[in-house]
């Protein structure tokens, strides 16, 4: 065709697209006959997978409360990149001790708490708004640890007992294993809070502590370094509440999106601890600074035993903790376990299938 003769028929082209209505956007061209139009792509949460890069990005302030393969795995979804893949940038907060962590967790500084139930449970018995989003670990792991001339757990009134902090769980393991062997855990006992991991061990080795409660691994590395088991805890098989999520009622409410895509990453985090175990034990190393082969993996595999891969909290672990601060908190004996936990998201999430299709 000449160049002439296209003049008209761009003119009209022309004419035609100034008449159109103002403000509408010319209609996206039909797909060929041949072509087959691609279907919607599955959302993220229905499917399982990470949120994609087009997501909002959400800072968390994350606390965690002690140095033991328990509380590894936000360690792990941050060093293995999940919480980025789910667009959330996490801040990495060691405190030593439930009590302290729920102290920043109402002050506003933390969004979500890595802690055992009781500082949080006892927190919300005097009026804060303190809850638990989610569980992994439904059972007390650890052993009541002494010098060797510390026989039996009688040996121990008038000693000196090393606890991570007061009201933690390593606290917990020694009165639980007192209790079992009828003995009243305040008793003649002094309790000195010297901090989780080394520090633990080294007042042991010095002399400034005659015992210690001590949660995996540092129970087994207390053993390779010469002490011994007083009291098994982990044989009695005490249901609790040893570890989870905590936050607080008005965050929860105010950022249902934060909660919800964090506790999808913990999942995955969850999931990379039991599949990867040389990589889980690698950042347990670096984290914790247990570099004792052995007991870093009896530690590891302890906990990968009981770890709830469905974040699920079940009531009679926090029955448990209610119990044991009846006698001391006016209160705890009539309440009841649902009131301190928010599991709304860890429903979305079981209800949807996310777990089943992580693998558990």
């Amino acid at each position: 065709m000449r160049a002439g003769a296209l003049l008209p028929i761009v003119v009209l082209a022309l004419l035609l697209a100034a008449c159109a209505p103002a403000g509408r956007a010319p209609a996206p061209p039909a797909p060929a006959a041949a072509e087959s139009v691609p279907a919607a792509p599955t959302s993220p949460a229905a499917a399982g997978e990470s949120p994609t890069a087009a997501q909002p990005r959400i800072t968390v302030r994350v606390g965690y409360t002690a140095l033991v393969a328990s509380q590894s795995i936000a360690w792990i979804a941050q060093e293995a990149g999940i919480f980025d893949r789910h667009g959330l940038d996490v801040q990495l907060t060691y405190i030593n001790g439930g009590p302290a962590g729920v102290a920043s967790l109402i002050s506003g500084e933390l969004d979500v708490l890595v802690a055992g139930a009781s500082a949080v449970v006892r927190s919300a018995l005097q009026g804060t708004d303190t809850v638990m989003i989610a569980g992994t670990k439904p059972q007390l792991l650890g052993a009541l640890m002494g010098r060797p001339e510390i026989q039996s757990p009688a040996d121990l009134r008038g000693k000196r007992i090393g606890v991570a902090a007061r009201a933690s769980n390593s606290e917990l393991v020694v009165r639980v294993g007192l209790l079992a062997h009828g003995i009243d855990p305040e008793e003649g006992i002094t309790y000195l809070a010297v901090g989780s991991g080394g520090p633990r061990l080294a007042a042991m080795q010095q002399g400034t502590i005659d015992a210690c409660g001590c949660i995996p691994p540092d129970n087994l590395a207390a053993e390779e370094a010469g002490f011994h088991v007083i009291v098994d805890v982990t044989r009695l098989g005490y249901k609790y509440l040893a570890t989870g999520l905590a936050a607080t009622r008005r965050k929860t409410q105010e950022q249902p999106d934060l909660y919800r895509r964090f506790l999808q990453a913990f999942a995955e985090g969850i999931h990379r601890y039991k599949t990867d175990p040389d990589f889980a034990m690698k950042v347990i190393v670096d984290y914790s600074k247990v570099d004792d082969p052995r007991a870093l993996r009896e530690g590891y595999e302890l906990e990968r035993q009981i770890m709830a891969s469905d974040l699920q909290v079940p009531p009679e672990t926090i029955r448990a903790v209610l119990d044991e601060m009846a006698p001391t908190i006016p209160g705890a004996a009539t309440a009841q376990p649902d009131d301190f936990v928010d599991l709304r998201f860890q429903r979305e999430l079981q209800a949807s299938g996310y777990f089943d299709r992580l693998g558990r």
